[in-house]
């Protein structure tokens, strides 16, 4: 799945890596329930609005047929080479919420285009997360307020002459945050479980080391526990 949905998976942990304020409120009556309420911070993705419950032993992730195991954790770990296994064992919230992340979104993807619709998984996910980004658009006060507040960059030169490439540059990362928000919030479309035990677990760990502090720092970071993903 993650070797299908590579793009997925490179463009969610980057997004979710340099952007981990984005936090969008939960729905009233639920924010004692989900993960960001009661460890916020710990989800950067699509777990941050996910609903803490009691679930089967062993199961740690639960969304109608979408199911992730300590079995799935398990294997990520041996999978890691070992000068980056203490890391990831320290992560391993961040790993199960990257194998998390395609699957949930395949799930939508299909809710919105039907099971039977002649796509692979890659592209249906793809044009899913191209659909949101579509959605978003970039005003001329936003391209004017983009100048005034980095005028220094442009060496000179007028807003006319440069707010072409302005509105590029801009849009692009206001459809980054956008599909940033629209996986942190994927639990408010989606029912989504985790188990609560096991998260309260992995939260002691996961404050204490280079990567938490690396998403809470509000600065792009890339994170690498060892080879590529086959």
């Amino acid at each position: 799945m993650r070797a299908q949905l590579g793009l997925v998976a490179v463009w969610t942990a980057l997004l979710a890596l340099a952007s981990p304020g984005h936090a969008a409120a939960p729905p009233a009556g639920t924010a004692a329930e989900t993960v960001e309420s009661l460890h916020p911070g710990l989800a950067s993705g699509v777990l941050a609005s996910a609903r803490l419950a009691e679930l089967p032993k062993g199961v740690l992730v639960r969304s109608g047929p979408v199911v992730l195991t300590a079995v799935d954790v398990a294997r990520i770990l041996a999978e890691t080479p070992e000068p980056f296994r203490r890391e990831a064992e320290q992560n391993a919230f961040f790993l199960l919420e990257e194998e998390a992340t395609p699957r949930l979104l395949l799930l939508v993807a299909k809710g919105e285009r039907g099971a039977n619709e002649p796509r692979s998984e890659r592209q249906l996910v793809d044009e899913y997360l191209e659909r949101v980004a579509a959605k978003v658009r970039l005003s001329d006060e936003e391209v004017a307020r983009f100048y005034e507040e980095n005028q220094e960059l442009f060496g000179g030169a007028t807003l006319d002459a440069m707010k072409d490439l302005i509105r590029q540059y801009a849009l692009e990362g206001k459809k980054q945050r956008a599909v940033t928000e629209h996986l942190r919030t994927l639990g408010q479309r989606l029912k989504i479980e985790v188990a609560a035990a096991w998260v309260e677990e992995q939260a002691i760990p996961a404050r204490d080391n280079p990567l938490d502090k690396a998403r809470r720092s509000g600065k792009p970071s890339l994170v690498v526990f060892g080879g590529a993903c086959g």
